[in-house]
């Protein structure tokens, strides 16, 4: 079974939370420090340093790999 780190959005107003996938904390996307597309997911992180340990290797914290991560945000290359 595959693992989901993005909680679903209903619209209902309330936040919507994900988990980082390289410490577990529960993060509102709206305020996330990071994202970063993976395998046709995107991923939210805590901090910037949980966005760079992910980028680096992502198949460590997902169990596969799938190419290199893609940042978003600030201080992404692009």
């Amino acid at each position: 079974m595959e693992e989901s780190y993005g909680l679903q959005d209903y619209s209902d107003g309330s936040p919507v939370f994900s988990i980082d996938p390289v410490c577990g904390t529960k993060v509102e996307e709206s305020r996330a420090a990071g994202k970063t597309g993976y395998a046709g997911q995107m991923y939210y992180f805590c901090s910037r340093d949980c966005q760079i340990k992910f980028e680096e290797d992502p198949g460590l914290y997902t169990g596969e790999s799938k190419g290199p991560a893609t940042p978003f945000g600030p201080g992404a290359a692009g």
